[in-house]
C-alpha cells in the first residue's frame, strides 16, 4: 500500500484550471485526521461546566486516538471517522478544598452513529462527599455538552473536506458549478453546492429505509471467551453487568422482557432465555426502518475451558447488514472482552 500522498501517477487525479476531477469519476481521498486532531482539541479542552457550586473543567487528552477522511465517488460524498476518545477533567466544588480528578470516555464516536446517539463514560479517580453530585452532571449536562461538541465536529469536517473535492453535475452528466455574480466575477458557491450533495445522499438513504418491499438478510459470526457458559449468561443479562460493557443501558432479562444498550442505540425485547445456553431476541438498531426487528439468537457453546458465543441474525435490513455486523463485533464482543479481560483475541 502506498503511503499517503504517494501512488501510481496514472490513477492520480490531478486538478485542472477547467474542473476539479472531470464528471466527478475517480475515487478521491482527503485524510483529514490531522485537521480533525486540532478541531477536537479546541472544541473539547480548555471548556468548563458550572452548576451551583460545582466547576468542571476539561484539560487535556487522555486518549485521542483515530482517523478520519472525505472521500468522492462518482459524485457522492463518503465521509469515515472513528475515534476512541478519553478526556481527563478537575472538578472543584466552591467551600471545598478537594479537587476531583477523573476523565470522561466518548463511546461511539463514528460515521455510522448521529452526533445525538453518542453516549458518554464517566471515570472518577478522587473519592469525596461530592462524588456521586459531579458524576450526576457528567452524565446529564456533561452529555449534551459531548453530542453538541461532536454535532460542531462533523458538521465543519463536511464543509471543510468537501472543499474541491466534488463539483455538481448536470442531467447530462457535465460539470455544473453553482455560481454567484459578484462585481463583474463568476465566484463558485462551494457551499451551496457540498450542502446540495450532503443532502441529496441523505435524503436517497431516507427513502430507500421506508421501502415497502424491504430486503433482509443474514449472517452468523462466532467469539470465544474464557468463562465458562453461565458466566458468560450472567454478563449478557444481568443488568449489573450488562452496563458495564454497555453504559446507559437497562435490560430486563426474562422472555418479553425490553431491553435498550448504549442509550437506544440498540434495543428489543427477549423472546426465548435459557440458562446458560441460549438467548433468543427480537434485536434492532435505531437506523432500522420504523418498528422492524432482525431476529437474533446468541447460542452458547461450552468448550471446557472457553465459551464459544456463536450469533445467528436474519431479517436484517439489507443495506444495514454491515452496520449490524459492526454493532455486534464492536460493542458485544469487543467490549465484554476488553472490560472483563475474557477474550482469546486481541482487538
Amino acid at each position: 500500500m502506498a503511503k499517503w500522498g504517494e501512488g501510481d501517477p496514472r490513477w492520480i487525479v490531478e486538478e485542472r484550471p477547467d474542473a476539479t476531477n472531470v464528471n466527478n469519476w475517480h475515487w478521491v481521498e482527503k485524510n483529514a485526521t490531522p485537521w480533525s486532531r486540532e478541531r477536537l482539541r479546541v472544541l473539547l479542552l480548555g471548556q468548563t461546566l458550572e452548576k451551583g457550586p460545582v466547576r468542571i473543567e476539561f484539560s487535556d487528552f487522555k486518549k485521542l486516538e483515530g482517523e478520519a477522511t472525505a472521500n468522492n465517488r462518482k459524485a457522492k460524498l463518503i465521509f469515515f471517522f472513528e475515534w476512541s476518545i478519553d478526556v481527563n477533567f478537575i472538578a472543584t466544588v466552591s467551600g471545598s478544598e478537594t479537587e476531583y480528578k477523573g476523565s470522561v470516555e466518548i463511546l461511539n464516536l463514528s460515521d455510522e452513529n448521529e452526533a445525538h446517539e453518542i453516549e458518554i463514560s464517566v471515570h472518577i479517580e478522587t473519592a469525596g462527599p461530592h462524588e456521586n453530585e459531579i458524576r450526576h452532571i457528567l452524565s446529564t449536562e456533561g452529555l449534551s455538552f459531548v453530542r453538541s461538541k461532536v454535532g460542531t465536529y462533523v458538521r465543519e469536517l463536511k464543509e471543510e473536506f468537501s472543499k474541491g473535492i466534488i463539483l455538481p453535475v448536470d442531467s447530462k452528466g457535465a460539470i455544473r458549478p453553482q455560481a454567484m455574480a459578484t462585481q463583474g466575477k463568476t465566484v463558485v458557491d462551494k457551499k451551496r453546492f457540498q450542502n446540495d450533495i450532503i443532502q441529496k445522499t441523505e435524503e436517497k438513504v431516507t427513502t430507500a429505509e421506508t421501502q415497502k418491499d424491504l430486503k433482509t438478510g443474514g449472517f452468523e459470526l462466532v467469539e470465544t471467551f474464557k468463562v465458562p457458559p453461565e458466566r458468560l449468561f450472567e454478563i449478557l443479562t444481568a443488568s449489573e453487568l450488562v452496563s458495564v460493557w454497555s453504559p446507559n443501558s437497562s435490560i430486563d432479562a426474562r422472555e418479553g422482557g425490553q431491553f435498550s444498550l448504549l442509550g437506544g442505540v440498540m434495543s428489543g425485547h427477549f423472546i426465548k432465555l435459557t440458562n446458560a445456553a441460549l438467548i433468543s431476541m427480537a434485536w434492532r438498531l435505531k437506523s432500522y426502518p420504523s418498528v422492524h426487528f432482525a431476529n437474533v439468537t446468541l447460542t452458547l457453546k461450552d468448550k471446557g475451558d472457553s465459551t464459544d458465543l456463536e450469533l445467528k441474525a436474519d431479517q436484517v435490513p439489507e443495506q444495514l447488514i454491515e452496520d449490524t455486523k459492526t454493532g455486534f463485533s464492536r460493542y458485544y464482543f469487543q467490549n465484554i472482552g476488553k472490560k472483563f479481560g475474557i477474550s482469546l483475541n486481541l482487538f
